[in-house]
């Protein structure tokens, strides 16, 4: 993200999750969270961050929004659960707010480690509540945002759920005995996205949720989520259909959209317009620091895989998909799966892609090469109707030389 105060962003940033008593100034005071009126119905809680935040503008981008929230949860992987005091333990509540309190960076330091002793994984935080407050103009963050604990789930459902964010499908699915086939079907079905954030009920008086968790999208043909698990006894990622069998009583789900569902485009060689062998190594920045796959002339490569489903995103006002990536020729053909290719002389190709989005998912692609560091242009193409949920290998990539 751009050069801001983060801990603004964090304080100024919406509310994904309500506290337990917070000390304020007084000890044992307790300030009742602040009701929060949407002027406007959100897309996703990405959306209300970005609009809360002092400068929206510099604020970070969704695909960056998305990669610090799962990142921050394996962080805390493996962090002892518990159901009382949040210190240096986690509860359901707690470890979301946790996640979102480390992306935001209201938690100056955190540390994770393991205590041989209590044999398990215990985490510790510093945080300075007078600045904090400070930063908030309130004794309490009145965005909640602050602490672990609560009644964070319900306080979420009954404050945003419907009324700033609509929830992905239902906004009580029953899942009671869903298999995993049946909650991959749901989630596919609803457009699910990692980092979407999920609670559980275990009845219809719509007065209580009991669980949350943070999902991690399907992997290896399975839905998973992040929470705090009582029954695992810490931290940890688990298949959702797990989690059904083994709390009996988590009847009910309502999945809420973190961030808009990317569009998904691929690349791949272009050799019907080139005579000798090619090979480029793609990365998300300009300087090369990023590495996300490599393309070349001979398509039986391993790495060409990361370049099938490349995710690109809403720009700040969503009236297009946007993205630029870098591709760097390689000082030679590339053709051992493990080879490092390197040189002083390898020249910087700059990709960008807009998909303007259509009906049923169906949109215009349109894709220019140009040179890094000079701007001279090589090669533009439009694609017409291109599915851009599905995706598909579309963009060619030729021997610029």
């Amino acid at each position: 993200m751009g050069i801001i105060n983060i801990r603004k962003i964090a304080l100024k940033a919406i509310a994904v999750m309500a506290v337990t008593a917070v000390v304020a100034g007084i000890a044992g005071s307790y300030i009742k969270p602040v009701d929060v009126v949407a002027d406007t119905k959100y897309q996703t809680l990405y959306d209300v961050f970005r609009d809360r935040s002092p400068d929206p503008d510099s604020f970070m981008t969704q695909e960056e929004f998305r990669s610090k929230i799962l990142a921050n949860c394996k962080l805390l992987n493996k962090v002892a659960y518990t159901s009382g005091s949040q210190i240096h333990e986690l509860a359901c509540d707690g470890f979301v707010s946790m996640v979102l309190r480390i992306t935001f960076g209201t938690v100056h330091k955190v540390k994770v480690c393991y205590d041989y002793k209590e044999k398990k994984t215990l985490m510790s935080y510093e945080f300075n509540r007078n600045e904090e407050h400070i930063v908030a103009n309130s004794y309490v963050d009145r965005y909640e945002v602050y602490g672990p604990g609560g009644t964070s789930v319900t306080w979420l459902y009954n404050n945003y759920v419907g009324k700033l964010v609509n929830a992905r499908g239902s906004n009580r699915k029953k899942v009671e005995g869903f298999t995993n086939k049946n909650w991959v079907g749901y989630m596919e079905s609803i457009g699910a996205q990692p980092g979407d954030i999920i609670m559980w009920d275990n009845d219809y008086n719509k007065t209580y949720w009991t669980h949350i968790g943070i999902y991690a999208g399907i992997e290896n043909g399975k839905a998973m989520m992040w929470h705090a698990s009582a029954v695992k006894g810490k931290v940890c990622k688990q298949a959702l259909s797990e989690i059904t069998e083994e709390v009996k009583y988590l009847k009910l789900a309502c999945v809420v959209p973190m961030t808009d569902a990317p569009a998904k485009v691929g690349l791949c060689a272009d050799n019907v317009s080139n005579i000798k062998d090619f090979s480029y190594s793609v990365y998300k920045d300009e300087e090369c620091s990023e590495f996300i796959g490599r393309i070349a002339s001979n398509c039986t490569l391993k790495d060409q895989a990361s370049l099938e489903d490349i995710a690109i995103y809403f720009n700040s006002d969503k009236t297009a998909y946007e993205k630029t990536i870098y591709v760097r020729r390689d000082m030679s053909p590339f053709k051992f799966s493990n080879a490092e290719l390197a040189g002083a002389d390898q020249t910087v190709y700059k990709l960008k892609i807009k998909i303007t989005p259509g009906e049923e998912n169906k949109g215009t692609l349109t894709y220019s090469i140009y040179g890094s560091k000079d701007i001279r242009y090589y090669d533009s193409r439009t694609v017409d109707d291109y599915d851009y949920r599905s995706g598909g290998q579309v963009i060619l990539i030729s021997d610029y030389r």
